[in-house]
């Protein structure tokens, strides 16, 4: 039967044509399959890895032969790092060594990928000369074709989604445009978890630093608590030092010895509590002390001394401290700097060798009249591509939980507030030397102590002790008894009371801080009340840890006795103020 006239017949389909045409449907149905994946699998993902392990085997399952995710590393060679594979791989990566760089590993497709940022594909494992290299391994796992999408977040690749298919002349335009989307949703993924785990990140290292915030409370409180009995307790055994030379002709020689030896144990011991409260003192005070002339040395040692407990089942300890100018620092923040590298240099070294491995500190002047501090460790060493970024914000080579990525950072902040440099040597296996370069402090920055010299006839004086511990007010009252006429308060307020009845005195020693009544404020009232003995009081501290006393200190200017004090020292300061 004719066909209606005007009408031409439709043609049966060619059997390649209507071929090909299924075959890119099934393509575009794969990837479309696996794009839907995809985001369920971006959606429900709490952590990268998982994230990218998912959509691996969510594409494998839609019919390709191989997916796997290659992250670009910024090493010196430009690596490519298998993140996460699914699929038929049999050690096909352990084989491959792919880099990004322009080089002839770089050219395959997935080095061209993340260098380019574009899409490359090919066709035919079989012929394409551009992965000759990988061929061999490719045919063995009946790799055909090659898909390599670029992962792009924050405006940079950052990897590139391998996927192989077991057929050639895979990948066409429609089932590219479907899998270009599905890179885009993963790396938006990707770069929303990275995001969130910054985040994560930084709100534990504000916890952390809110937690040293709080240490630096306690151990400037701990200071001052320790400081009130270790006063009385130096001042004791001064006293009885001295009675003991007083009385030693009546006693016999061996009990004299004995008891000398006895007095200079505790002596000794109480030194060491003295040198602990000191440090702590000098760790805990305010980041905003003013900078002041400072000898690095002394602040290297009282380093030294916090960090030892940490340095002695890892390594010997060997110090060549020769002179150094002084510097303009705050103490409490260079002293921050340098314990801080200490703890780095025992933490570079493993525990149980200390015997095989060496700390070794070092002071200098370098040729333009610098001081330099170096502190050289016998550790494992900072490998090349990690040399350069330890300075940089949360970047850490430590285990989780021992490293907060902040410490170098924050340390190189402070040098470079007084003018120094921080650099840093280092080669794996044989360790690093860290160096501190600090300018000298000019006379015009020199802060002078007030001297204070001895009279050889002291004159007499009524002298009143304010203290809230009575011990306190006992130990100072034997130091100064023999030279003066002295009168003991544990409340401020009481001796306000006396001095506005009208008892007189010539000079005042007054503790800074106290719980009902602060010297601050005591001296306060003191100024109104008579301003020529308020002119005329020395203030004793256990520690000016806040930041309102250290500014008391600095306007009124008078002479401040630091716990724990020996007799000599207080004697000498109250003789020099009486002139």
């Amino acid at each position: 039967m004719a066909p209606p006239a005007g009408r031409v017949p439709p043609t049966k389909p060619v059997p390649d044509q209507q071929r090909s045409a299924e075959e890119a449907a099934r393509h575009a149905q794969r990837a479309l399959r696996a794009l839907t994946m995809c985001n369920q699998a971006v959606v429900r993902a709490a952590e990268e890895t998982a994230l990218l392990e998912d959509v691996c085997r969510a594409i494998v399952g839609m019919g390709y032969r191989l997916c796997w995710v290659g992250l670009a590393e910024h090493d010196q060679r430009k690596t490519v790092r298998p993140a996460a594979q699914a699929g038929y791989e049999q050690g096909y990566l352990a084989t491959v060594d792919l880099v990004w760089s322009d080089t002839e590993r770089g050219r395959g497709p997935v080095g061209t990928a993340i260098r380019l940022g574009q899409p490359a594909v090919v066709r035919d494992m079989h012929t394409d000369p551009k992965v000759a290299i990988w061929r061999a391994e490719a045919e063995k796992r009946g790799y055909d074709s090659l898909a390599a999408i670029p992962l792009r977040a924050g405006g940079a690749t950052i990897g590139a989604v391998a996927i192989y298919a077991s057929e050639p002349n895979a990948f066409d335009e429609e089932e590219m445009a479907l899998l270009r989307e599905l890179a885009e949703d993963l790396a938006f993924g990707v770069e929303a978890l990275r995001g969130r785990a910054r985040r994560a990140e930084m709100e534990a290292q504000l916890m952390h630093a809110d937690r040293l915030v709080s240490m630096g409370m306690l151990a400037a409180g701990v200071a001052h608590e320790i400081n009130n009995p270790l006063a009385y307790l130096v001042a004791g055994l001064d006293f009885l030092s001295t009675e003991l030379d007083r009385l030693s002709l009546e006693l016999p020689p061996g009990k004299v010895m004995h008891l000398q030896n006895a007095l200079r144990e505790a002596g000794h011991g109480a030194d060491r509590i003295q040198h602990t409260v000191q440090d702590l003192k000098t760790f805990s005070r305010s980041g905003e002390e003013a900078p002041q002339r400072v000898d690095p040395r002394r602040i290297l040692e009282s380093s030294v001394r916090m960090a030892f407990g940490q340095i002695r089942y890892r390594s010997r300890l060997t110090m060549d401290l020769r002179p150094v100018p002084m510097v303009m620092a705050s103490e409490s923040r260079l002293g921050q700097v340098l314990l801080n590298l200490l703890i780095n240099a025992a933490q570079a070294i493993p525990e149980g060798a200390a015997n095989k491995n060496e700390i070794r500190v070092a002071t200098f002047a370098d040729r333009t009249g610098r001081a330099v501090v170096e502190i050289r460790d016998t550790g494992v060493g900072i490998p090349p591509e990690n040399l350069e970024r330890i300075f940089e914000p949360f970047f850490t080579t430590k285990p989780r939980g021992v490293g907060t990525g902040l410490g170098l950072s924050i340390c190189r902040g402070l040098v470079t507030a007084m003018g120094g440099e921080i650099g840093v040597e280092s080669r794996v296996g044989a360790g690093s030397v860290f160096r501190l370069m600090l300018p000298p402090a000019t006379q015009a920055g020199a802060r002078p102590r007030p001297e204070v010299e001895e009279e050889k006839s002291p004159r007499p004086a009524r002298i009143l002790i304010i203290d809230d511990e009575a011990l306190v007010c006992k130990a100072v009252a034997r130091v100064l008894t023999p030279e003066h006429e002295v009168s003991t308060e544990t409340r401020a307020a009481t001796a306000l009371e006396r001095i506005a009845s009208g008892e007189r005195f010539d000079l005042v020693v007054c503790d800074l801080m106290m719980p009902e009544m602060t010297g601050m404020e005591f001296h306060e009232r003191l100024s109104s009340l008579s301003p020529e003995l308020a002119r005329r009081t020395v203030f004793i501290t256990g520690g000016a840890f806040t930041q309102r006393a250290r500014e008391f200190l600095d306007r009124v200017k008078g002479p401040v006795v630091e716990k724990p004090f020996d007799g000599a020292a207080l004697r000498s300061v109250v003789r020099g103020f009486l002139q």
